[in-house]
């Protein structure tokens, strides 16, 4: 007989880069992959992800990731400095 492993709730990482979002899920004992089978998502921002948050998954369980190029981290997105923003051609 096949002993159930424990069930976990899926974290909620779409808009995290998808480096963050990988150690989330590895923190919760699941799997991050990308969609199509790869052993993990692409760069960029993670879009969507099944299944989705707050749903429960069994502790090793995948968790597929889409990700669409963008920053990484949120220290990314910080808008220019007036000064870089002087030099922004117009």
């Amino acid at each position: 007989m096949r002993r159930r492993r424990p069930v976990t709730e899926v974290p909620d990482v779409v808009g995290l880069g998808s480096q963050d979002a990988c150690e989330i899920l590895r923190g919760a004992r699941l799997v991050p992959r990308g969609p199509e089978g790869e052993d993990e998502p692409g760069p960029g921002v993670v879009v969507a992800q099944a299944p989705v948050a707050s749903a429960g998954a069994e502790e090793g369980s995948e968790v597929v990731l889409w990700t669409q190029l963008g920053p990484e981290t949120a220290a990314d997105l910080l808008p220019p400095t007036p000064a870089e923003s002087a030099l922004a051609p117009v």
